[in-house]
């Protein structure tokens, strides 16, 4: 049975170098989260994803929202070759502050709310060049989720970057990722993508 870390348990299993899986919604990770975990939603294409992500001989700890969802997280990355899940945990704010894992909050955004302040934020389009090529949020720069391991730090310190893809699924890993080379950067998640820009009858840019 997969077992339950408590929150000292977690802590020092952090300690121990143990790397963190957050398979909850973008949601609910941006809300708070461990520093430095990478969140991959179950709802998305999570054993793929996490194949390409993670080392297969790390060790892993998972953040679920229960027992249910941890097993079968732990199922789905067996078949892939991620097997050294050594527990999960139960996303609880109060419990992790006084066990000491430092927590994280990423803000949330949607395309209501940033169509008039376009000029403020560094919009980063995490789709694959293909999907950019036709056509993306004006002023967004291309830089595809399988490129982010490789590349080195790219957001401008003069504006708060916004990670974007189809529908915010994407979005929330490449955040983590940004957030996990270095946790002081200003990331936000635009929460609906191209999808909530384009169903607001708003243009895309193309080159």
């Amino acid at each position: 049975m997969l077992r339950l870390l408590t929150a000292p348990q977690l802590a020092q299993e952090l300690h121990r170098g143990s790397f963190v899986l957050d398979t909850r919604s973008p949601e609910q990770f941006a809300a708070f989260h461990i520093r430095g975990s990478i969140q991959i939603s179950l709802m998305g294409n999570f054993a793929s994803w996490s194949a390409i992500i993670i080392d297969p001989t790390q060790k892993l700890i998972l953040i679920a929202e229960d027992y249910q969802h941890a097993q079968e997280a732990q199922n789905r990355l067996a078949r892939v070759g991620l097997a050294q899940v050594i527990g999960y945990a139960l996303a609880d704010e109060n419990e992790w502050q006084k066990a000491g894992p430092a927590i994280g909050r990423v803000s949330i955004e949607r395309c209501e709310q940033i169509r008039y302040t376009m000029g403020s934020w560094q919009l980063i389009d995490v789709r694959s060049r293909a999907e950019w090529l036709h056509g993306h949020l004006p002023g967004a720069i291309s830089l595809p989720l399988l490129d982010l391991d490789s590349r080195k730090r790219i957001v401008d310190p003069s504006k708060r970057g916004l990670v974007y893809c189809r529908e915010g699924f994407h979005a929330t890993t490449a955040a983590s990722i940004l957030l996990r080379r270095d946790s002081n950067e200003d990331i936000g998640i635009l929460v609906d993508g191209i999808e909530g820009w384009s169903a607001l009858g708003l243009p895309l840019e193309m080159k």
